[in-house]
């Protein structure tokens, strides 16, 4: 049941994409809610899903294809509320392929996951793990903010006034929602770090830096010190946004550390 779900939701993410793109090149405000209605239809169906699996697993996605399942709702729901919000449909021409990239493998893996040790098998794994995802979704959100405010920059740069100086949302506009989402982002993660070390703390058995440990404290450094920069030394624009791209890619290398992905742990099947 939930796996069929999931796949009308893909399929609902999948149309929805190819909306959002035909925005990017004609704009009609037709299309616009034509995107947020099969968006909102999707993110209905995969929520009962998620709830119907996670339900059965105390609250926690098990193995790499529902983590990925659950990151992709979670950056589709982020992006609907600021598609809703700010009106600004463009910006699902580039998170809808995103979340429909991230899905696909949720669909298409199948696979076990080693059985937590009983020291972190505590009533706050749940939302340490929702919240890692949460942040992960924000990050990611932000890291397709930036590689738009790039292009954009570019075209006004090269004084270029094409398609998609025409399309996207102004300069400031990118810079400040970029700046916003990392914000979120990083405070997800800083709860995320502390909840971690406090399961760590309680399990037994000494405590060992992997390189899922050292690739979240570098991008909490990174989130740090680009938010500080942003504050203190008034940074934006360009560098920014390509720290916030870094920053992203270091948070996803410890989402997939999270998670066996070796040929014997996970297997192709089909749909």
């Amino acid at each position: 049941m939930s796996h069929t779900l999931v796949s009308l939701a893909c399929h609902a993410y999948g149309v929805a994409a190819v909306v959002y793109l035909a925005y990017l090149v004609r704009q009609s405000e037709a299309l616009a809610t034509a995107g947020r209605v099969l968006v909102g239809g999707g993110l209905a169906l995969h929520g009962v899903a998620l709830f119907e699996l996670l339900g059965a697993q105390s609250g926690r996605p098990v193995g790499l294809a529902q983590g990925f399942s659950a990151l992709a709702f979670l950056l589709l729901a982020i992006f609907l509320f600021l598609d809703v919000r700010y009106r600004r449909p463009v910006i699902g021409a580039f998170l809808t392929p995103l979340a429909l990239a991230a899905l696909l493998p949720g669909l298409l893996l199948q696979g076990g996951q080693a059985p937590l040790p009983p020291g972190v098998r505590q009533p706050l794994l749940p939302l340490h793990i929702t919240l890692a995802l949460l942040g992960l979704a924000a990050f990611a959100v932000a890291a397709g903010v930036g590689v738009m405010y790039v292009l954009m920059e570019r075209q006004v740069k090269a004084k270029r006034f094409g398609l998609l100086f025409s399309r996207l949302p102004s300069l400031e506009f990118l810079d400040t929602l970029n700046r916003r989402l990392v914000v979120w982002g990083f405070l997800a993660l800083s709860i995320t770090l502390a909840t971690g070390a406090f399961f760590v703390g309680t399990a037994p058995g000494p405590w060992s830096v992997d390189g899922k440990t050292l690739a979240t404290l570098v991008a909490w450094a990174v989130f740090a010190a680009l938010l500080v920069a942003r504050s203190v030394a008034g940074w934006r624009g360009r560098r920014v946004a390509f720290l916030t791209m870094a920053g992203f890619c270091l948070v996803l290398v410890s989402f997939l550390s999270s998670y066996d992905v070796s040929p014997t742990a996970a297997a192709m099947r089909m749909p």
